[in-house]
Formats: structure tokens, C-alpha cells, sequence
């Protein structure tokens, strides 16, 4: 896309080393998705990311592989690299709690050099990552913040919480970088909550902008027959799937359950369970305990790529996420894309889900954890292909409407002439 005199150079940096942007999982998506619609708009954009003892960038996501590397002030030279490493051995041999200081440190070093030369610093928030908010503070660069959960919370839902002196690190940071932010956009209207009574964040400076889908790649024309055979889903099966990371708390558990009752109504379903995760241990054991071996196909983690035709071949697809706490809830990327492939949702009703998905108009909603509702939800869909056919032609036209990523870099783009225009007075 050609730069026009409207185009802004944007830094966008992720010091959390936890996401590897070459990956397809949730945040990597949202990641590539939000600079490619930046370029797409005619704006230059550049991902600042921390890996190891150096800071990278690549200007063309296409060619990840293509880097270069910040230059580095201190936290290049000898002896800091030489202290570094003589701490990090002693942290690991007194098990001390990891606080992120030396790769804040060497963020912020890379960061002050690197963010002269662009309009605005636009971060992903990570867990104890301060280094990009003070080096914007200290250029005097505008800075916007993107945060996708509740980062402390999310910890503790996964029974993972922080303890000690990393917990007070990690909440003071969080205090720091919201403090320090021109702007802070969330996925959701429950994250803006949290935000405001959790974290005291000013409401004005929070913009909800939900995550999007590139809807034309959820309409081509797909072979059906052979994605069955590729994925070895029988041709006249009933298919009912999930696609997303398993996460326990993403209610896989409870879709075997209902999936169980599925079977006994319409004993040819098949269940497709798209992904990979750390739940997929528990997930296999409950697949052997409830005796569903033959009905559930694991296609393992699957290239983003190919997901839209996968979404082809199924008849229903599912959310089945159990009850959160209401400060967790973010924009799942899977809600999008079932609704721009004109598929027919059952999902729980709860979150941002509810706030988008009206119940028997473009979806049906479920109570959250209840498995007789889900199957019969599903069960009801399965049977009923006239019902199938109406609610996903409404989520998809929603979906064009109101979800592609287009509108939402529209909103981005705002937010950045606006906070452009209060440093500018």
C-alpha cells in the first residue's frame, strides 16, 4: 500500500518473549493481523521484539526471518553482560522469582534509540513489561497499550497465580505502563471494567476495539469431499467442531460431556476438535473414559491458514466456555471467524459472546458449564438444517458489517490522530 501524507510510522513492540510471533495461536494472530491492517491502511510499521540478549525487528511479516538488530547503549556492553549472567546463576541456583529487570532494562535501552525515528510506540502488554513505557516516556513518544486480559487474573484462573515479590512486581508494573499510556485499548467491554474499578484506569483514556476477522478468507469456495478425506472425517457425517487452543478454561470437557448425549440423538456426529494445548493430555483420557474414540477426530495444532476450510465441512460449531470471572473475559478470535464462515454457533452465554451473539438471531446462547443445555443446543441444530442455514447467513452478514479487521483499524487509526493531536497541543 502506498505511503500517503496521512501515513504514520508506528513502532509496534512486544517485550513478553512468551508469544512467538511466527506461531498461529491467539495473540500472534491478533498481533499480524493488526500490523497487516495497519500497512494495508498506508501506514509503515515496524515489530520491535525481544529475543534473548538482543532486540530484533523485522519490517515485513511476510519474511520474519528478515531482522535487524537495535542497537543498545549499557545493556550491549561487557560488563553488563558479564553481571547479567553472573545473576541470572545465582537466581537459578536460589530458585528466585523471575521480574523481567535485565530484559526491561535492555527493552527500554533498545526502545530509547529506536523510537526517535517513529510517530508512535504502540506495545502488546505482557507480564512485567515496563521497558517500552519508560523509553516512550523518556522520548516523549506517544504510547498506546493494548490489553488483551486481566494478565495477573489469567494466572490465577489457570491455577498458576503469582506469589510474593513477583506479585507486588508484576501489579506494579501493570500500575506503571497504564499509568504511563496516552491510550489504552481493550477487546472487550468487561476488560474496560476491570480496568476502571480493578486498575483505576481513567475511562477516557480506554477505547474498546473487539478483535476482527479477515472475513474474504472465510468465503472461498471450498472442496468439501476433500477436506473430509484429507482430515479423515467421515463423508456423511454430522459435523460438529471446535477450533481454538485447549485450555482448561476453554470447556472442552463439558463438550465431550454433551457430545456424549449428541451421539445417542444423532448417533452419526462426529466430534472435530481443532487445536493443540496443554489440556490435550485430559482432553485424550476423557475421550478413551466416555468411549468416544471413534467419534472425536484430534487434527492437532492446524496452520491459521487452513482453518477456513475446516470451518467449511462443519455443520455446528461450538464455544462451550464455562463461567469466568466476568474481569477475564476477552474477544475470542474463534467467535469472528465461525461468523464470517456462516456457521451455525452454540456458545455460552456469557462475556463479550452475549454482547455479540443474540440468541436464535445469529447463534444460540447456553448458560455457561451446563452440558444439557449444550447438547441440546447442538442436538436441535443437527436436526434442523433450515435453522442452521438461517443463523449462519446472520452472523455472517454481521460479521461484514460490523467485525472485519478493516473497521477495526479504523478505530485504532483514531485513537492514534487523537493522542498524535494531544501531544501536538
Amino acid at each position: 500500500m502506498p505511503q500517503t501524507a496521512d501515513s504514520l510510522q508506528v513502532a509496534y513492540v512486544m517485550q513478553n518473549v512468551g508469544v512467538d510471533i511466527t506461531s498461529d495461536v491467539g495473540q500472534a494472530i491478533l498481533i499480524k493481523h493488526t500490523i497487516h491492517g495497519l500497512e494495508q491502511a498506508g501506514h509503515r510499521v515496524s515489530l520491535l521484539a525481544l529475543q534473548g540478549r538482543a532486540v530484533v525487528g523485522i519490517d515485513d511479516l511476510a519474511c520474519p526471518q528478515e531482522t535487524w538488530t537495535a542497537p543498545l547503549g549499557i545493556t550491549g556492553k561487557r560488563p553488563f553482560l558479564l553481571a547479567e549472567s553472573a545473576i541470572r546463576r545465582l537466581q537459578n541456583q536460589l530458585r528466585l522469582p523471575y521480574l523481567a529487570l535485565f530484559d526491561s532494562w535492555r527493552f527500554y535501552d533498545a526502545c530509547r534509540h529506536i523510537l526517535p525515528r517513529f510517530q508512535i510506540c504502540h506495545e502488546y502488554a505482557g507480564l512485567l513489561s515496563i521497558g517500552a513505557a519508560l523509553a516512550c516516556w523518556r522520548t516523549n513518544t506517544p504510547y498506546v497499550l493494548t490489553v488483551d486480559a486481566d494478565l495477573l487474573l489469567e494466572r490465577a484462573v489457570v491455577n498458576e497465580p503469582l506469589h510474593g515479590v513477583q506479585a507486588f512486581a508484576a501489579r506494579r508494573a501493570a500500575l506503571l505502563t497504564y499509568r504511563l499510556a496516552d491510550a489504552i485499548v481493550c477487546v472487550s467491554e468487561p476488560a474496560r471494567e476491570n480496568l476502571i474499578h480493578r486498575w483505576h484506569v481513567a475511562p477516557e483514556k480506554i477505547t474498546v476495539i473487539p478483535n476482527g476477522v479477515d472475513v474474504s478468507r472465510f468465503m472461498q469456495p471450498v472442496d468439501t469431499a476433500v477436506v473430509r478425506q484429507k482430515w479423515q472425517i467421515c463423508a456423511e457425517a454430522p459435523v460438529v467442531m471446535f477450533v481454538g487452543g485447549f485450555q482448561r478454561w476453554h470447556g472442552i470437557d463439558r463438550l465431550l460431556e454433551a457430545f456424549v448425549r449428541v451421539r445417542t440423538a444423532v448417533p452419526k456426529a462426529q466430534l472435530v476438535l481443532v487445536g493443540d494445548g496443554p489440556a490435550r493430555p485430559e482432553t485424550e483420557a476423557q475421550i478413551t473414559a466416555l468411549g468416544l474414540q471413534d467419534a472425536v477426530t484430534l487434527t492437532g495444532m492446524v496452520p491459521h491458514e487452513h482453518v477456513p476450510e475446516l470451518l467449511a465441512v462443519a455443520d455446528v460449531v461450538t464455544i462451550p466456555y464455562p463461567k469466568l470471572p466476568a474481569e477475564l473475559w476477552f474477544s475470542p478470535l474463534k467467535l469472528y471467524e465461525y461468523m464470517a464462515a456462516g456457521k451455525a454457533i452454540v456458545a455460552s452465554k456469557d462475556g463479550q459472546i452475549a454482547d455479540v451473539l443474540i440468541d436464535e438471531v445469529n447463534g444460540r446462547l447456553v448458560e455457561p458449564g451446563n452440558v444439557t443445555e449444550l447438547a441440546q443446543a447442538i442436538i436441535h441444530l443437527l436436526q434442523h438444517p433450515e435453522d442452521r442455514e438461517r443463523l449462519g447467513y446472520s452472523a455472517r452478514q454481521q460479521a461484514v458489517a460490523r467485525h472485519s479487521w478493516q473497521a477495526q483499524i479504523g478505530r485504532l487509526e483514531a485513537v492514534y490522530r487523537q493522542i498524535l493531536g494531544g501531544h501536538a497541543t
